[in-house]
């Protein structure tokens, strides 16, 4: 049988009813959809049922919608229902074979009475697909039905298809939706930090990764200021002490998001002309090794910002190592600096070529806090963390996809700062 992300895109008019996100913006989105839509569940009374792959999708949703039916399709059923939790009475369980296709995909299909909507994560694709249309929803109730045996099961949830049929949902649910979705998506939105097992995971790593870094770096640097050592060696040298550099400035970073809860960040008058002089040479370099073009406007005169200069530095040399990896070469990287009313504008733009060597390269969420990619192992923060960071630093960071008819076509990061 079919995943539902191929149901809904083989037929071309369902695939018009469908939106898809890509990559890292596929995974914000998914949370941020899961959150408006326990929005719902804690602000209306919902009638109707719920498909899912996981139970716990809308916490506690069984006692406060005693009218809303959950349908989990899963490949256990005891691990899932701990005594107490979760109304077994209002649940049913389809069990479904560890080898079926459908347990790649996170998937969400809510129908009410006043309105349905389809949310899908695939990791297969690195896409969030999601929908208020009834015919992309029916395809994806359509991809799940045979997967009900049970002759009981089959027959209640034809019931409950034949009592909440799909309609296309009011004005009003698109409009609230919508409100909910961009203030959940909004630069003021605070992210929370995740849970403080991952973190320990975290420091731990960073610390069994950079310690050895730290110390191959100094040997290394030992060695370059020996008189004796050639200059195709000291070019080598060179070579080995950049790569260390970055992956301890790297994992810095990442340290310095796990600590995050640890202790406030203190913020002072910030000369970011200093942090862009000491670090724009050295991202053109890594740039340019990836034969992509950087450039850099700045306005004649730049006041300071309110925040804390290390650890932006560090955030900076983290978002282009970011984009650097992220485009096909030939790629061109434009920072940009403004002024944005009480606020400092650093925006990125990439330029990607018309004729490009095929995808850009794949991102992986790993856990909440990094993504990786799987082509070169490149570990790095997730947005939802760096944006965590910005705040914490006093800025603000806003992702979005430039208009293909654009010069800049590809990803825009956009960086607030507050003036001193």
């Amino acid at each position: 049988m079919a995943t539902i992300y191929e149901a809904l895109l083989q037929d071309a008019q369902t695939r018009e009813f469908v939106e898809e996100l890509h990559q890292t913006d596929a995974k914000e989105f998914w949370h941020r959809a899961i959150a408006v839509l326990q929005q719902f569940s804690m602000q209306m009374s919902l009638k109707g049922f719920l498909l899912t792959h996981h139970p716990y999708i809308f916490p506690n949703a069984a006692f406060r919608q005693p009218d809303l039916q959950t349908w989990v399709f899963t490949t256990s059923k005891s691990s899932l229902f701990p005594t107490g939790s979760l109304p077994i009475g209002n649940t049913q369980v389809i069990s479904i074979p560890k080898s079926d296709v459908l347990n790649q995909e996170w998937f969400c299909i809510l129908v009410t009475e006043t309105f349905s909507i389809l949310v899908l994560s695939s990791p297969n694709s690195h896409s969030c697909l999601w929908s208020l249309h009834p015919q992309a929803i029916q395809t994806a109730i359509a991809t799940l039905s045979p997967r009900i045996r049970r002759q009981e099961q089959q027959t209640l949830f034809q019931t409950k298809l034949q009592q909440f049929p799909l309609t296309m949902p009011p004005y009003q649910i698109m409009a609230r939706f919508g409100a909910i979705l961009m203030a959940q998506s909004s630069i003021h939105q605070e992210l929370p930090i995740p849970e403080i097992q991952e973190v320990d995971i975290i420091k731990a790593i960073t610390h069994e990764v950079r310690t050895p870094l730290t110390t191959i770096r100094m040997l290394v640097r030992s060695l370059k200021r020996r008189k004796d050592v050639s200059t195709e060696v000291k070019t080598r040298l060179d070579r080995v002490d950049a790569e260390c550099t970055e992956q301890i400035e790297r994992f810095n970073l990442i340290f310095e998001a796990a600590q995050l809860d640890s202790y406030p960040i203190m913020l002072e008058a910030t000369q970011i002309e200093e942090i862009l002089g000491d670090g724009f040479m050295r991202w053109q370099e890594h740039a340019g090794r990836r034969q992509i073009s950087l450039e850099m406007i700045l306005p004649t005169e730049i006041p300071a910002i309110y925040s804390n200069g290390l650890l932006l530095s560090q955030v900076l040399n983290g978002l282009v190592d970011r984009l650097v990896r992220s485009f096909p070469p030939d790629s061109h990287i434009q920072l940009i600096l403004t002024s944005a009313g009480e606020y400092l504008k650093l925006q990125f733009q990439s330029q990607v070529p018309q004729q490009g060597g095929g995808d850009l390269p794949l991102l992986k969420a790993v856990g909440q806090w990094l993504m990786l990619q799987p082509e070169t192992g490149t570990l790095s923060l997730s947005l939802p963390t760096t944006k965590t960071l910005l705040k914490a630093l006093g800025g603000k960071l806003t992702v979005r996809m430039h208009s293909s008819t654009a010069a800049y076509d590809g990803e825009i990061l956009t960086i607030f700062l507050p003036f001193y």
